[in-house]
């Protein structure tokens, strides 16, 4: 009978043996898995870099809006001052209050998209520099796996090759490290790209948010300065329809069929609102502004017409006849 000590060292040798043969046999890995996460390594980089790009034209475009926003309202308020209409100034006094109050708007939108879209971004593209790294040492492994295999086989056919001398182990450490290394770089890409989808998926939602508040404060503002803006529009005969305003260049269809969908032709003239009808000739109707008793020839009105009209055009209110 074999005593305790002999049972455990013969367990023992057993597991050694069949772990040494465990790696002999070791199976291949799936290369097809390495280059579709390379590939999706690439795409995840090309799209961080795409909405980090968009995110700071954006956010660069809207500071530039704010900052003309600024520059009108101070205008405004300059012209207050010279106008013995005391109606007419503090109309104007209403409409440049609403440019600064528009440009605290934009500057809070832009703040909102440097959080909800650009800060994110960066934070995933660190994470995936950290898989790039990744890649980059399997790929260091598998070149050092395939120079000592390269160099094992020439030895098997020359025995007299005067080269460094790689064991079988030797080999078969390195490729473990090889493929340890490509295995750990398959998994982190994968739950890096989950992770990805559900990160752009709030981004779009929280970004979505930011506009929706964006343009109801905007509407909220302009729509508080209606009453005075059409008051004194009604008293000088101004007309500021913008339902012939044109959009130009979105006209994605030209047969006229949108298959049912009228998202971007949205055409609000049913109801007095800004049309989207894209399919009128601009040409024809390249007009800003008119006015019916030629209020253009006074002061008032010329200053009055166009701001009045942009006031409507910011407000989409009905159109005043």
């Amino acid at each position: 009978m074999k005593s305790p000590l002999r049972m455990f060292r013969g367990l023992k040798l057993g597991r050694q043996e069949a772990k040494e043969e465990k790696q002999q046999h070791r199976p291949p890995m799936n290369m097809d898995d390495l280059i579709q996460a390379t590939q999706d390594m690439q795409d995840m980089r090309s799209c961080c870099d795409s909405i980090l790009s968009a995110s700071a034209t954006t956010a660069n475009n809207a500071h530039e809006f704010s900052e003309a926003l600024e520059e009108l309202g101070t205008c405004l308020l300059k012209k207050t001052a010279l106008n013995d209409d005391e109606d007419s100034g503090r109309a104007l006094m209403m409409m440049g209050k609403a440019q600064f109050a528009l440009q605290k708007i934009f500057d809070v939108y832009r703040i909102h998209i440097l959080r909800t879209m650009d800060k994110p971004s960066r934070s995933l593209l660190r994470e995936l520099e950290v898989v790039e790294e990744l890649k980059r040492l399997c790929d260091n492994k598998r070149e050092i796996y395939k120079n000592m295999l390269a160099a094992h086989r020439v030895k098997g056919r020359s025995k007299h090759c005067k080269s460094e001398t790689i064991s079988s182990k030797e080999l078969q450490e390195a490729q473990a490290n090889y493929e340890e290394k490509a295995a750990l770089f398959v998994f982190r890409l994968k739950t890096l790209k989950k992770n990805q989808f559900q990160s752009l998926l709030k981004q779009a939602t929280s970004h979505h948010a930011a506009q929706l508040s964006f343009f109801r404060k905007g509407l909220k503002t302009l729509e508080m300065v209606e009453s005075y803006v059409g008051a004194v529009a009604e008293r000088h005969h101004i007309d500021y329809q913008f339902n012939d305003l044109e959009y130009v260049g979105l006209d994605y269809d030209d047969d006229g069929d949108d298959g049912g969908d009228n998202f971007c032709g949205y055409d609000g003239s049913d109801n007095g609102e800004l049309s989207f009808d894209y399919r009128k000739n601009f040409q024809e109707k390249n007009v800003i502004y008119t006015s019916r008793n030629s209020i253009e020839d006074t002061c008032d009105g010329a200053l009055l017409s166009p701001l009045i009209y942009l006031h409507a055009v910011w407000c989409k209110l009905p159109v005043h006849s």
